[in-house]
């Protein structure tokens, strides 16, 4: 049945951009985007998928939501494949893009509104009691007649949103929805996204926020030039880079043989070292809970000035250290 299907399979997907530049433009130029993406997305979910600018998430996007034909390999979304069966999906899915394109700045949020759901086919009979209940949702009742272009950044995010959801899609395409925005702002974008899993939307959102993709998203996937080199649970992803606990020494230096000792603590799986102005950070990744602080200070006794802390490995540390790997 269509329901046990996934809501997003891809398979050996790739998108290359050619151009030409240079007199007369001979000069030939190829940028691999995405270079054999596989990727499963169950349904009725969060889905993060997270990277830097340039790692090629926004092209992911525009594939799955039928608005850019892949090079090669298959997308299917809902079931059904994304470049021969594009006019079936498009009225079942929404797409978010960051920023400020996409809505009519001379006319209000309700107006907008009203335009959008003509063109999704929303039934009129219908149309101004789900706006009225959209522009609730979003909390925008008290500017819902104003014009778009009074809007501050955040509220035209929510009408992103409202636009994006105004035809009940079963899967939403979330790009960077609150890139630029406030924290206040994008504290309530986030809020309001988690209200969408209870209606039965899947959300496919891409962020380089880490914090972000660790509140909202069960699972994540991460995307490094135009390659998954992860997917998992943040849990499971800080495992995989070395442990769930993170050790940090700082001093003026450390010669080999005291990271040596370090290297031989219980649990200690990787040590990365980092420059902060004349001070070098030594960071461990320990996997079990044996070494403790005050194990490093008793290997380090030769630097009064040594400061030693402990915290939770982040998913940003999960990113830099799957990055670092994949550049080597």
């Amino acid at each position: 049945m269509l329901s046990e299907t996934p809501a997003i399979d891809i398979r050996g997907l790739t998108r290359v951009f050619e151009s030409r530049k240079g007199f007369l433009f001979r000069e030939a130029t190829r940028t691999e985007a995405l270079r054999g993406i596989d990727l499963t997305v169950e349904r009725g979910a969060i889905f993060g998928l997270l990277g830097p600018n340039g790692a090629g998430k926004t092209t992911l996007t525009k594939i799955l939501s039928t608005l850019l034909l892949p090079s090669t390999g298959t997308a299917m979304v809902l079931g059904h494949n994304v470049v021969r069966e594009a006019d079936w999906l498009r009225p079942r899915m929404g797409l978010v893009l960051g920023g400020e394109r996409g809505l009519y700045n001379r006319v209000s949020g309700r107006e907008n509104l009203r335009y959008f759901a003509d063109l999704y086919g929303v039934p009129l009979a219908e149309r101004e009691r789900r706006i009225a209940e959209l522009i609730s949702r979003v909390d925008l009742d008290w500017a819902a007649d104003r014009r778009v272009e009074e809007y501050s950044r955040g509220m035209k995010q929510k009408l992103h949103i409202a636009r994006g959801i105004l035809h009940r899609p079963e899967i939403l395409f979330l790009d960077e929805p609150t890139i630029g925005l406030d924290p206040k702002s994008a504290r309530e974008i986030r809020k309001l996204v988690r209200s969408l899993v209870a209606d039965g939307v899947t959300i496919f959102l891409t962020t380089h926020y880490m914090f972000e993709a660790e509140e909202l998203c069960p699972e994540i996937a991460i995307l490094s030039k135009g390659r998954i080199v992860a997917r998992d649970t943040v849990a499971a992803l800080r495992q995989l880079v070395g442990g769930d606990r993170t050790l940090e020494a700082e001093a003026y230096g450390f010669d080999d043989r005291e990271v040596e000792a370090l290297r031989a603590l219980p649990g200690v799986s990787k040590i990365l070292s980092e420059e902060f102005g004349p001070a070098l950070r030594l960071t461990l990744r320990v996997r079990t809970g044996e070494t403790q602080p005050e194990d490093v200070r008793a290997l380090l006794p030769n630097h009064p000035e040594l400061s030693v802390r402990e915290r939770r490995t982040s998913l940003e540390d999960v990113y830099l250290d799957l990055v670092e790997e994949e550049g080597h």
